[in-house]
């Protein structure tokens, strides 16, 4: 008699386990007020792309006038910065959307953020940081002498 209520009394502990689990494997009948959405809602509008011909191009101008080399172009959201060529000049081969800001920095200049809206060249002009000074002259000129703060 003892043995098989121990019998009875282990094969119920082990059996215990398995019925909750064969219980809670059943969907939930919740009101749908409390389910939880498992994805998240479209956005509303997408971002329109600019019909620009295959690349964007632009210019970077010194605060005289004079092409800026060497600046860097970068559009918000990618990975790959564009360097101005000798003429100032800068390609952006990515696509391109209306609204998005392009982050144009050169050393010794202030950095400035330029939201595009159309197709058209952006010029844009950096004017010198306060305190920085370029050699005029000499076998180094228009190197940075002096980094403003």
């Amino acid at each position: 008699m003892r043995r098989s209520l121990l019998l009875a009394s282990i094969s119920a502990l082990f059996a215990l386990p398995f019925a909750t689990n064969a219980q809670s494997s059943r969907p939930a009948t919740r009101p749908s007020s409390e389910r939880i959405a498992m994805a998240a809602p479209a956005a509303a509008t997408a971002p329109a792309r600019l019909a620009c011909s295959g690349k964007f191009v632009g210019q970077v101008l010194t605060a005289a006038g004079k092409p800026l080399t060497g600046a860097t172009v970068l559009v918000d959201g990618s990975r790959f910065p564009v360097i101005t060529n000798s003429e100032g000049r800068y390609i952006i081969e990515e696509p391109v959307y209306r609204g998005q800001v392009i982050h144009i920095a050169a050393a010794g200049y202030v950095e400035r953020d330029v939201t595009l809206t159309t197709c058209e060249s952006p010029i844009v002009e950096l004017e010198l940081a306060e305190g920085t000074r370029i050699k005029r002259t000499g076998k180094r000129a228009g190197q940075i002498v002096r980094l403003g703060q």
